[in-house]
């Protein structure tokens, strides 16, 4: 009856830390890309401009988006594509004239990372304006090769 129990035990926390790993961004390579207007991160707003985007080295459900303006963490959850991406980009919500950073993808990987609701979307969001979505082309970068 013990042995039962623990192979019980070892089986639930198996599954559990399963779960745990899934439950993390996967963004696994740094990526770049550019925009041409200004956009919330988190809870920084952000000028137009060229911006590296990589997962924090503790903790895979963070993103950090860096830009020549400085540094900002972005929490993250996992995003499950519907299909297979062809390209590696970066998805903006448009509030009325307001963008908000919301998805990355990778091409190949079906993995990607939506942030999360902060402050800043919320209340572009209550100020109403047509809704939508703008896309940006992304490129994988390697950095320890400077590109």
């Amino acid at each position: 009856m013990k042995s039962l129990i623990c192979s019980i035990g070892i089986a639930v926390g198996i599954i559990t830390l399963a779960g745990v790993q899934n439950a993390s961004a996967q963004v696994t390579d740094a990526i770049e890309f550019t925009t041409s207007f200004a956009f919330t991160a988190g809870a920084a707003t952000l000028p137009a401009g060229t911006y590296t985007i990589r997962p924090d080295e503790d903790a895979p459900d963070i993103l950090l988006l860096t830009g020549a303006q400085g540094s900002v963490f972005l929490p993250t959850d996992n995003a499950q594509a519907r299909e297979v991406p062809s390209k590696t980009e970066v998805v903006f919500a448009r509030y009325g004239g307001g963008y908000v950073l919301k998805n990355v993808w990778v091409a190949g990987s079906t993995s990607g990372a939506v942030s999360k609701t902060a402050e800043g979307e919320r209340h572009m969001a209550k100020l109403g304006g047509s809704k939508g979505e703008q896309r940006v082309a992304a490129l994988k970068v390697d950095l320890s090769k400077g590109r």
